[in-house]
């Protein structure tokens, strides 16, 4: 094992320079959506360990909290705690994957899949949304398999820690225990051990998450032509593993891959966020098809087959430039949300918005504004916002005297960050309520 950790290691720093990638080539906050969110956990004041909750990282979220809690106790300026955890995160799946896979199907198999994973487009697009919790309790469950295998004492802590990180990752995990204690009837008492200690703590974290379930949520991700799209090559592959999977018809993964699949194959909640899974166990499936493709090619089978040899790096081949083909769009095509100008005004808010302030912004930019301040962040349909959609489209379309009344049960001192565009739209006949404190940022002035 040690000759090749070198190679683990090489693997994992290509990791990091690939998830370094889109800040050298679009600044120093090019990722997505949620970004703001987790961002406003780090700089708020640290006053408790684990800190005050916020929106994104909220009371189910331990495990991530207790984790950027620890390393703010090294005083590092707060973008390099985010962002540089975050890129660990993807670091750590990579050792979690190798030792999994590993520990099936050896290490050539093992070095296939962190290669793969490292390529893999879907993991990209789920870096590069910001999926932080989702990163750090994947790399947990990646763990909590591995001891599951091995018979460890420690899986009920994963499993538990799992449970406290992520509902999301939770559910998977625990589906997939309930197919595994069908399929292996010799680890049934074990599993239903695990499964009863990750069970009880899901539910003190996550007891009403399953009213957002009912109400079949649509999550911003992939959908299925997108990922059959973009994961091509890595399905080519698997066709090439799957007859190998039946040595491992009675683990963890095989549990783990019947869940994984039918979640997106029968649009089960939050579907497109489990593509994240999905991709995983297609990973490791290629991974098989790719080390054997790799032994027909050097001869270690087939030594008389000079043609299956051949058309072997062909395949390789081209399955390699369509990965680094793939994987290049996606990182030229996800760019930053928000405009470099401002982000460079977000930076500044604080001087010219007094701490007791609010600040009404668009939901495109809520997490940004919620990220770079320490205020109540005002924003449809976000962070606890009572009122429905058309209460705001009556607020944008209103009169003057409509849009003062509708302002009049926010408190006080309030203030708009908005975009040109968004500007009109909030602002529209009530110019003269507002002063402009700094670009794009503007305080309301009418009682």
């Amino acid at each position: 094992m040690k000759k090749y950790w070198s190679i683990v290691i090489l693997l994992c720093v290509l990791s990091i320079l690939i998830h370094l990638i889109p800040f050298a080539l679009n600044g120093s906050h090019p990722l997505g959506y949620d970004t703001g969110f987790y961002r406003r956990y780090v700089i708020q004041p640290f006053v408790s360990f684990p800190n005050s909750p916020v929106p994104g990282l909220g009371k189910d979220a331990l495990g991530p909290r207790l984790l950027i809690d620890t390393i703010r106790l090294l005083h590092v300026p707060p973008d390099i705690i985010l962002y540089g955890t975050y890129i660990l995160l993807f670091a750590v799946q990579v050792w979690a994957l190798f030792f999994l896979t590993t520990y099936y199907w050896g290490i050539p198999t093992g070095l296939a899949a962190t290669l793969l994973f490292v390529l893999s487009v879907i993991q990209y697009t789920a870096y590069w949304f910001m999926l932080f919790k989702n990163a750090f309790a994947t790399a947990i469950m990646l763990i909590t398999f591995l001891l599951m295998e091995k018979k460890s004492r420690w899986t009920v802590i994963g499993g538990m820690l799992i449970a406290a990180s992520h509902h999301t990752t939770a559910i998977i995990f625990l589906l997939t225990l309930i197919v595994y204690f069908i399929i292996n009837r010799q680890e049934r008492k074990r599993t239903l051990l695990i499964f009863m200690g990750t069970l009880a703590v899901f539910l003190f974290f996550h007891i009403f998450a399953y009213q957002t379930y009912i109400r079949s949520p649509v999550a911003m991700f992939v959908e299925w032509r997108e990922y059959v799209f973009l994961s091509f090559p890595l399905l080519v592959l698997a066709l090439f593993g799957v007859k190998y999977v039946v040595s491992q018809r009675k683990s963890v993964f095989t549990a783990f891959v019947i869940i994984a699949i039918m979640f997106p194959l029968f649009s089960l909640p939050f579907y497109q966020r489990v593509f994240i899974f999905t991709d995983i166990a297609i990973i490791m499936i290629g991974a098989l098809g790719l080390a054997s493709l790799i032994k027909e090619a050097v001869g270690l089978v087939n030594h008389f087959k000079k043609t299956a040899r051949i058309v072997s790096l062909c395949i390789m081949t081209v399955i390699t430039v369509l990965l680094l083909t793939n994987l290049s769009g996606r990182i030229n095509a996800l760019r930053p949300l928000v405009s470099k100008e401002i982000l460079k005004k977000l930076g500044s808010i604080t001087r010219h918005v007094q701490p007791n302030g609010a600040i009404m912004t668009s939901t495109t930019l809520a997490p940004w504004v919620h990220g770079w301040s320490q205020n109540k962040i005002i924003a449809p349909g976000l962070l606890h916002d009572t009122r429905d959609i058309q209460q705001w489209i009556s607020f944008w379309n209103g009169s003057r005297e409509n849009k003062i009344n509708f302002l009049k049960n926010f408190p006080r001192p309030l203030y708009f960050f908005l975009s040109p565009p968004e500007k009109e739209k909030f602002m529209a006949h009530i110019e003269e309520c507002v002063r402009q404190a700094s670009p794009f940022l503007f305080q309301y002035t009418c009682d």
